[in-house]
């Protein structure tokens, strides 16, 4: 089980912290507001007030031995201040949060490994959700890649997943197929299609666009 720290309980990092926590990680959280920690004291476990970019409180927290540091911190100098004291003790895996491109390069520069903009992403994936107006569900992953959830095309009820070729025709994998509350991951590519599957599509956001043009 990865130890996992999440710095800054604003609204990005205490979501982060209870979403990661409810999928069994063990998370160590930080905030310098009280009222926001007394807050979370009674959904996380493991939530304190302090200030990340004391070496000493960190240390105290054990947060020398985390697996990932995740800094949510909007100011800017705090947030660089926190990525440099992470960096300095010696965590392998920093993610910040940077709230503009110049936030996100400075981050960059003094060792985070990965950079999130959440209003951005935001915006991106409900622009994406309204552009694949076919879709019943959209997400993009930060790689350029994503997963759309379609009901299958009336052209390929009755046909088989061999038949459909969503791999050489899109270079799109067919994650899983929904029939009522039965969810078939790795779908057998014989099995024919019926007219209340859900399928589960992944690949490039460019691949995506090409399947959602062509079964509108």
């Amino acid at each position: 089980m990865k130890q996992i720290l999440v710095a800054g309980l604003g609204q990005f990092g205490s979501s982060i912290a209870l979403a990661l926590e409810s999928l069994g990680f063990d998370v160590i959280a930080i905030d310098t507001d009280e009222k926001i920690v007394q807050e979370l004291s009674n959904k996380l476990t493991y939530v304190v007030c302090g200030n990340v970019a004391d070496e000493a409180n960190l240390k105290a927290l054990g947060a020398d031995s985390v697996d990932v540091a995740i800094i949510g911190i909007k100011n800017l100098q705090s947030s660089v201040l926190a990525t440099l004291m992470l960096k300095e003790i010696g965590i392998r895996s920093i993610i910040a949060k940077a709230s503009d491109d110049m936030h996100g390069k400075i981050l960059e520069k003094i060792g985070a490994d990965r950079i999130v903009y959440p209003e951005r992403d935001t915006a991106n994936r409900i622009a994406r959700a309204m552009y694949y107006a076919n879709a019943l569900e959209f997400e993009s992953l930060p790689d350029g890649t994503g997963f759309m959830k379609i009901k299958v095309p009336d052209s390929l009820i009755g046909k088989n997943l061999i038949e459909a070729d969503f791999r050489k025709k899109f270079n799109i994998n067919v994650a899983s197929v929904t029939r009522g509350l039965k969810v078939m991951v790795n779908p057998d590519p014989k099995e024919p299609l019926q007219g209340d599957d859900i399928l589960t599509l992944f690949g490039t956001n460019e691949s995506l666009d090409k399947v959602s043009n062509t079964y509108k």
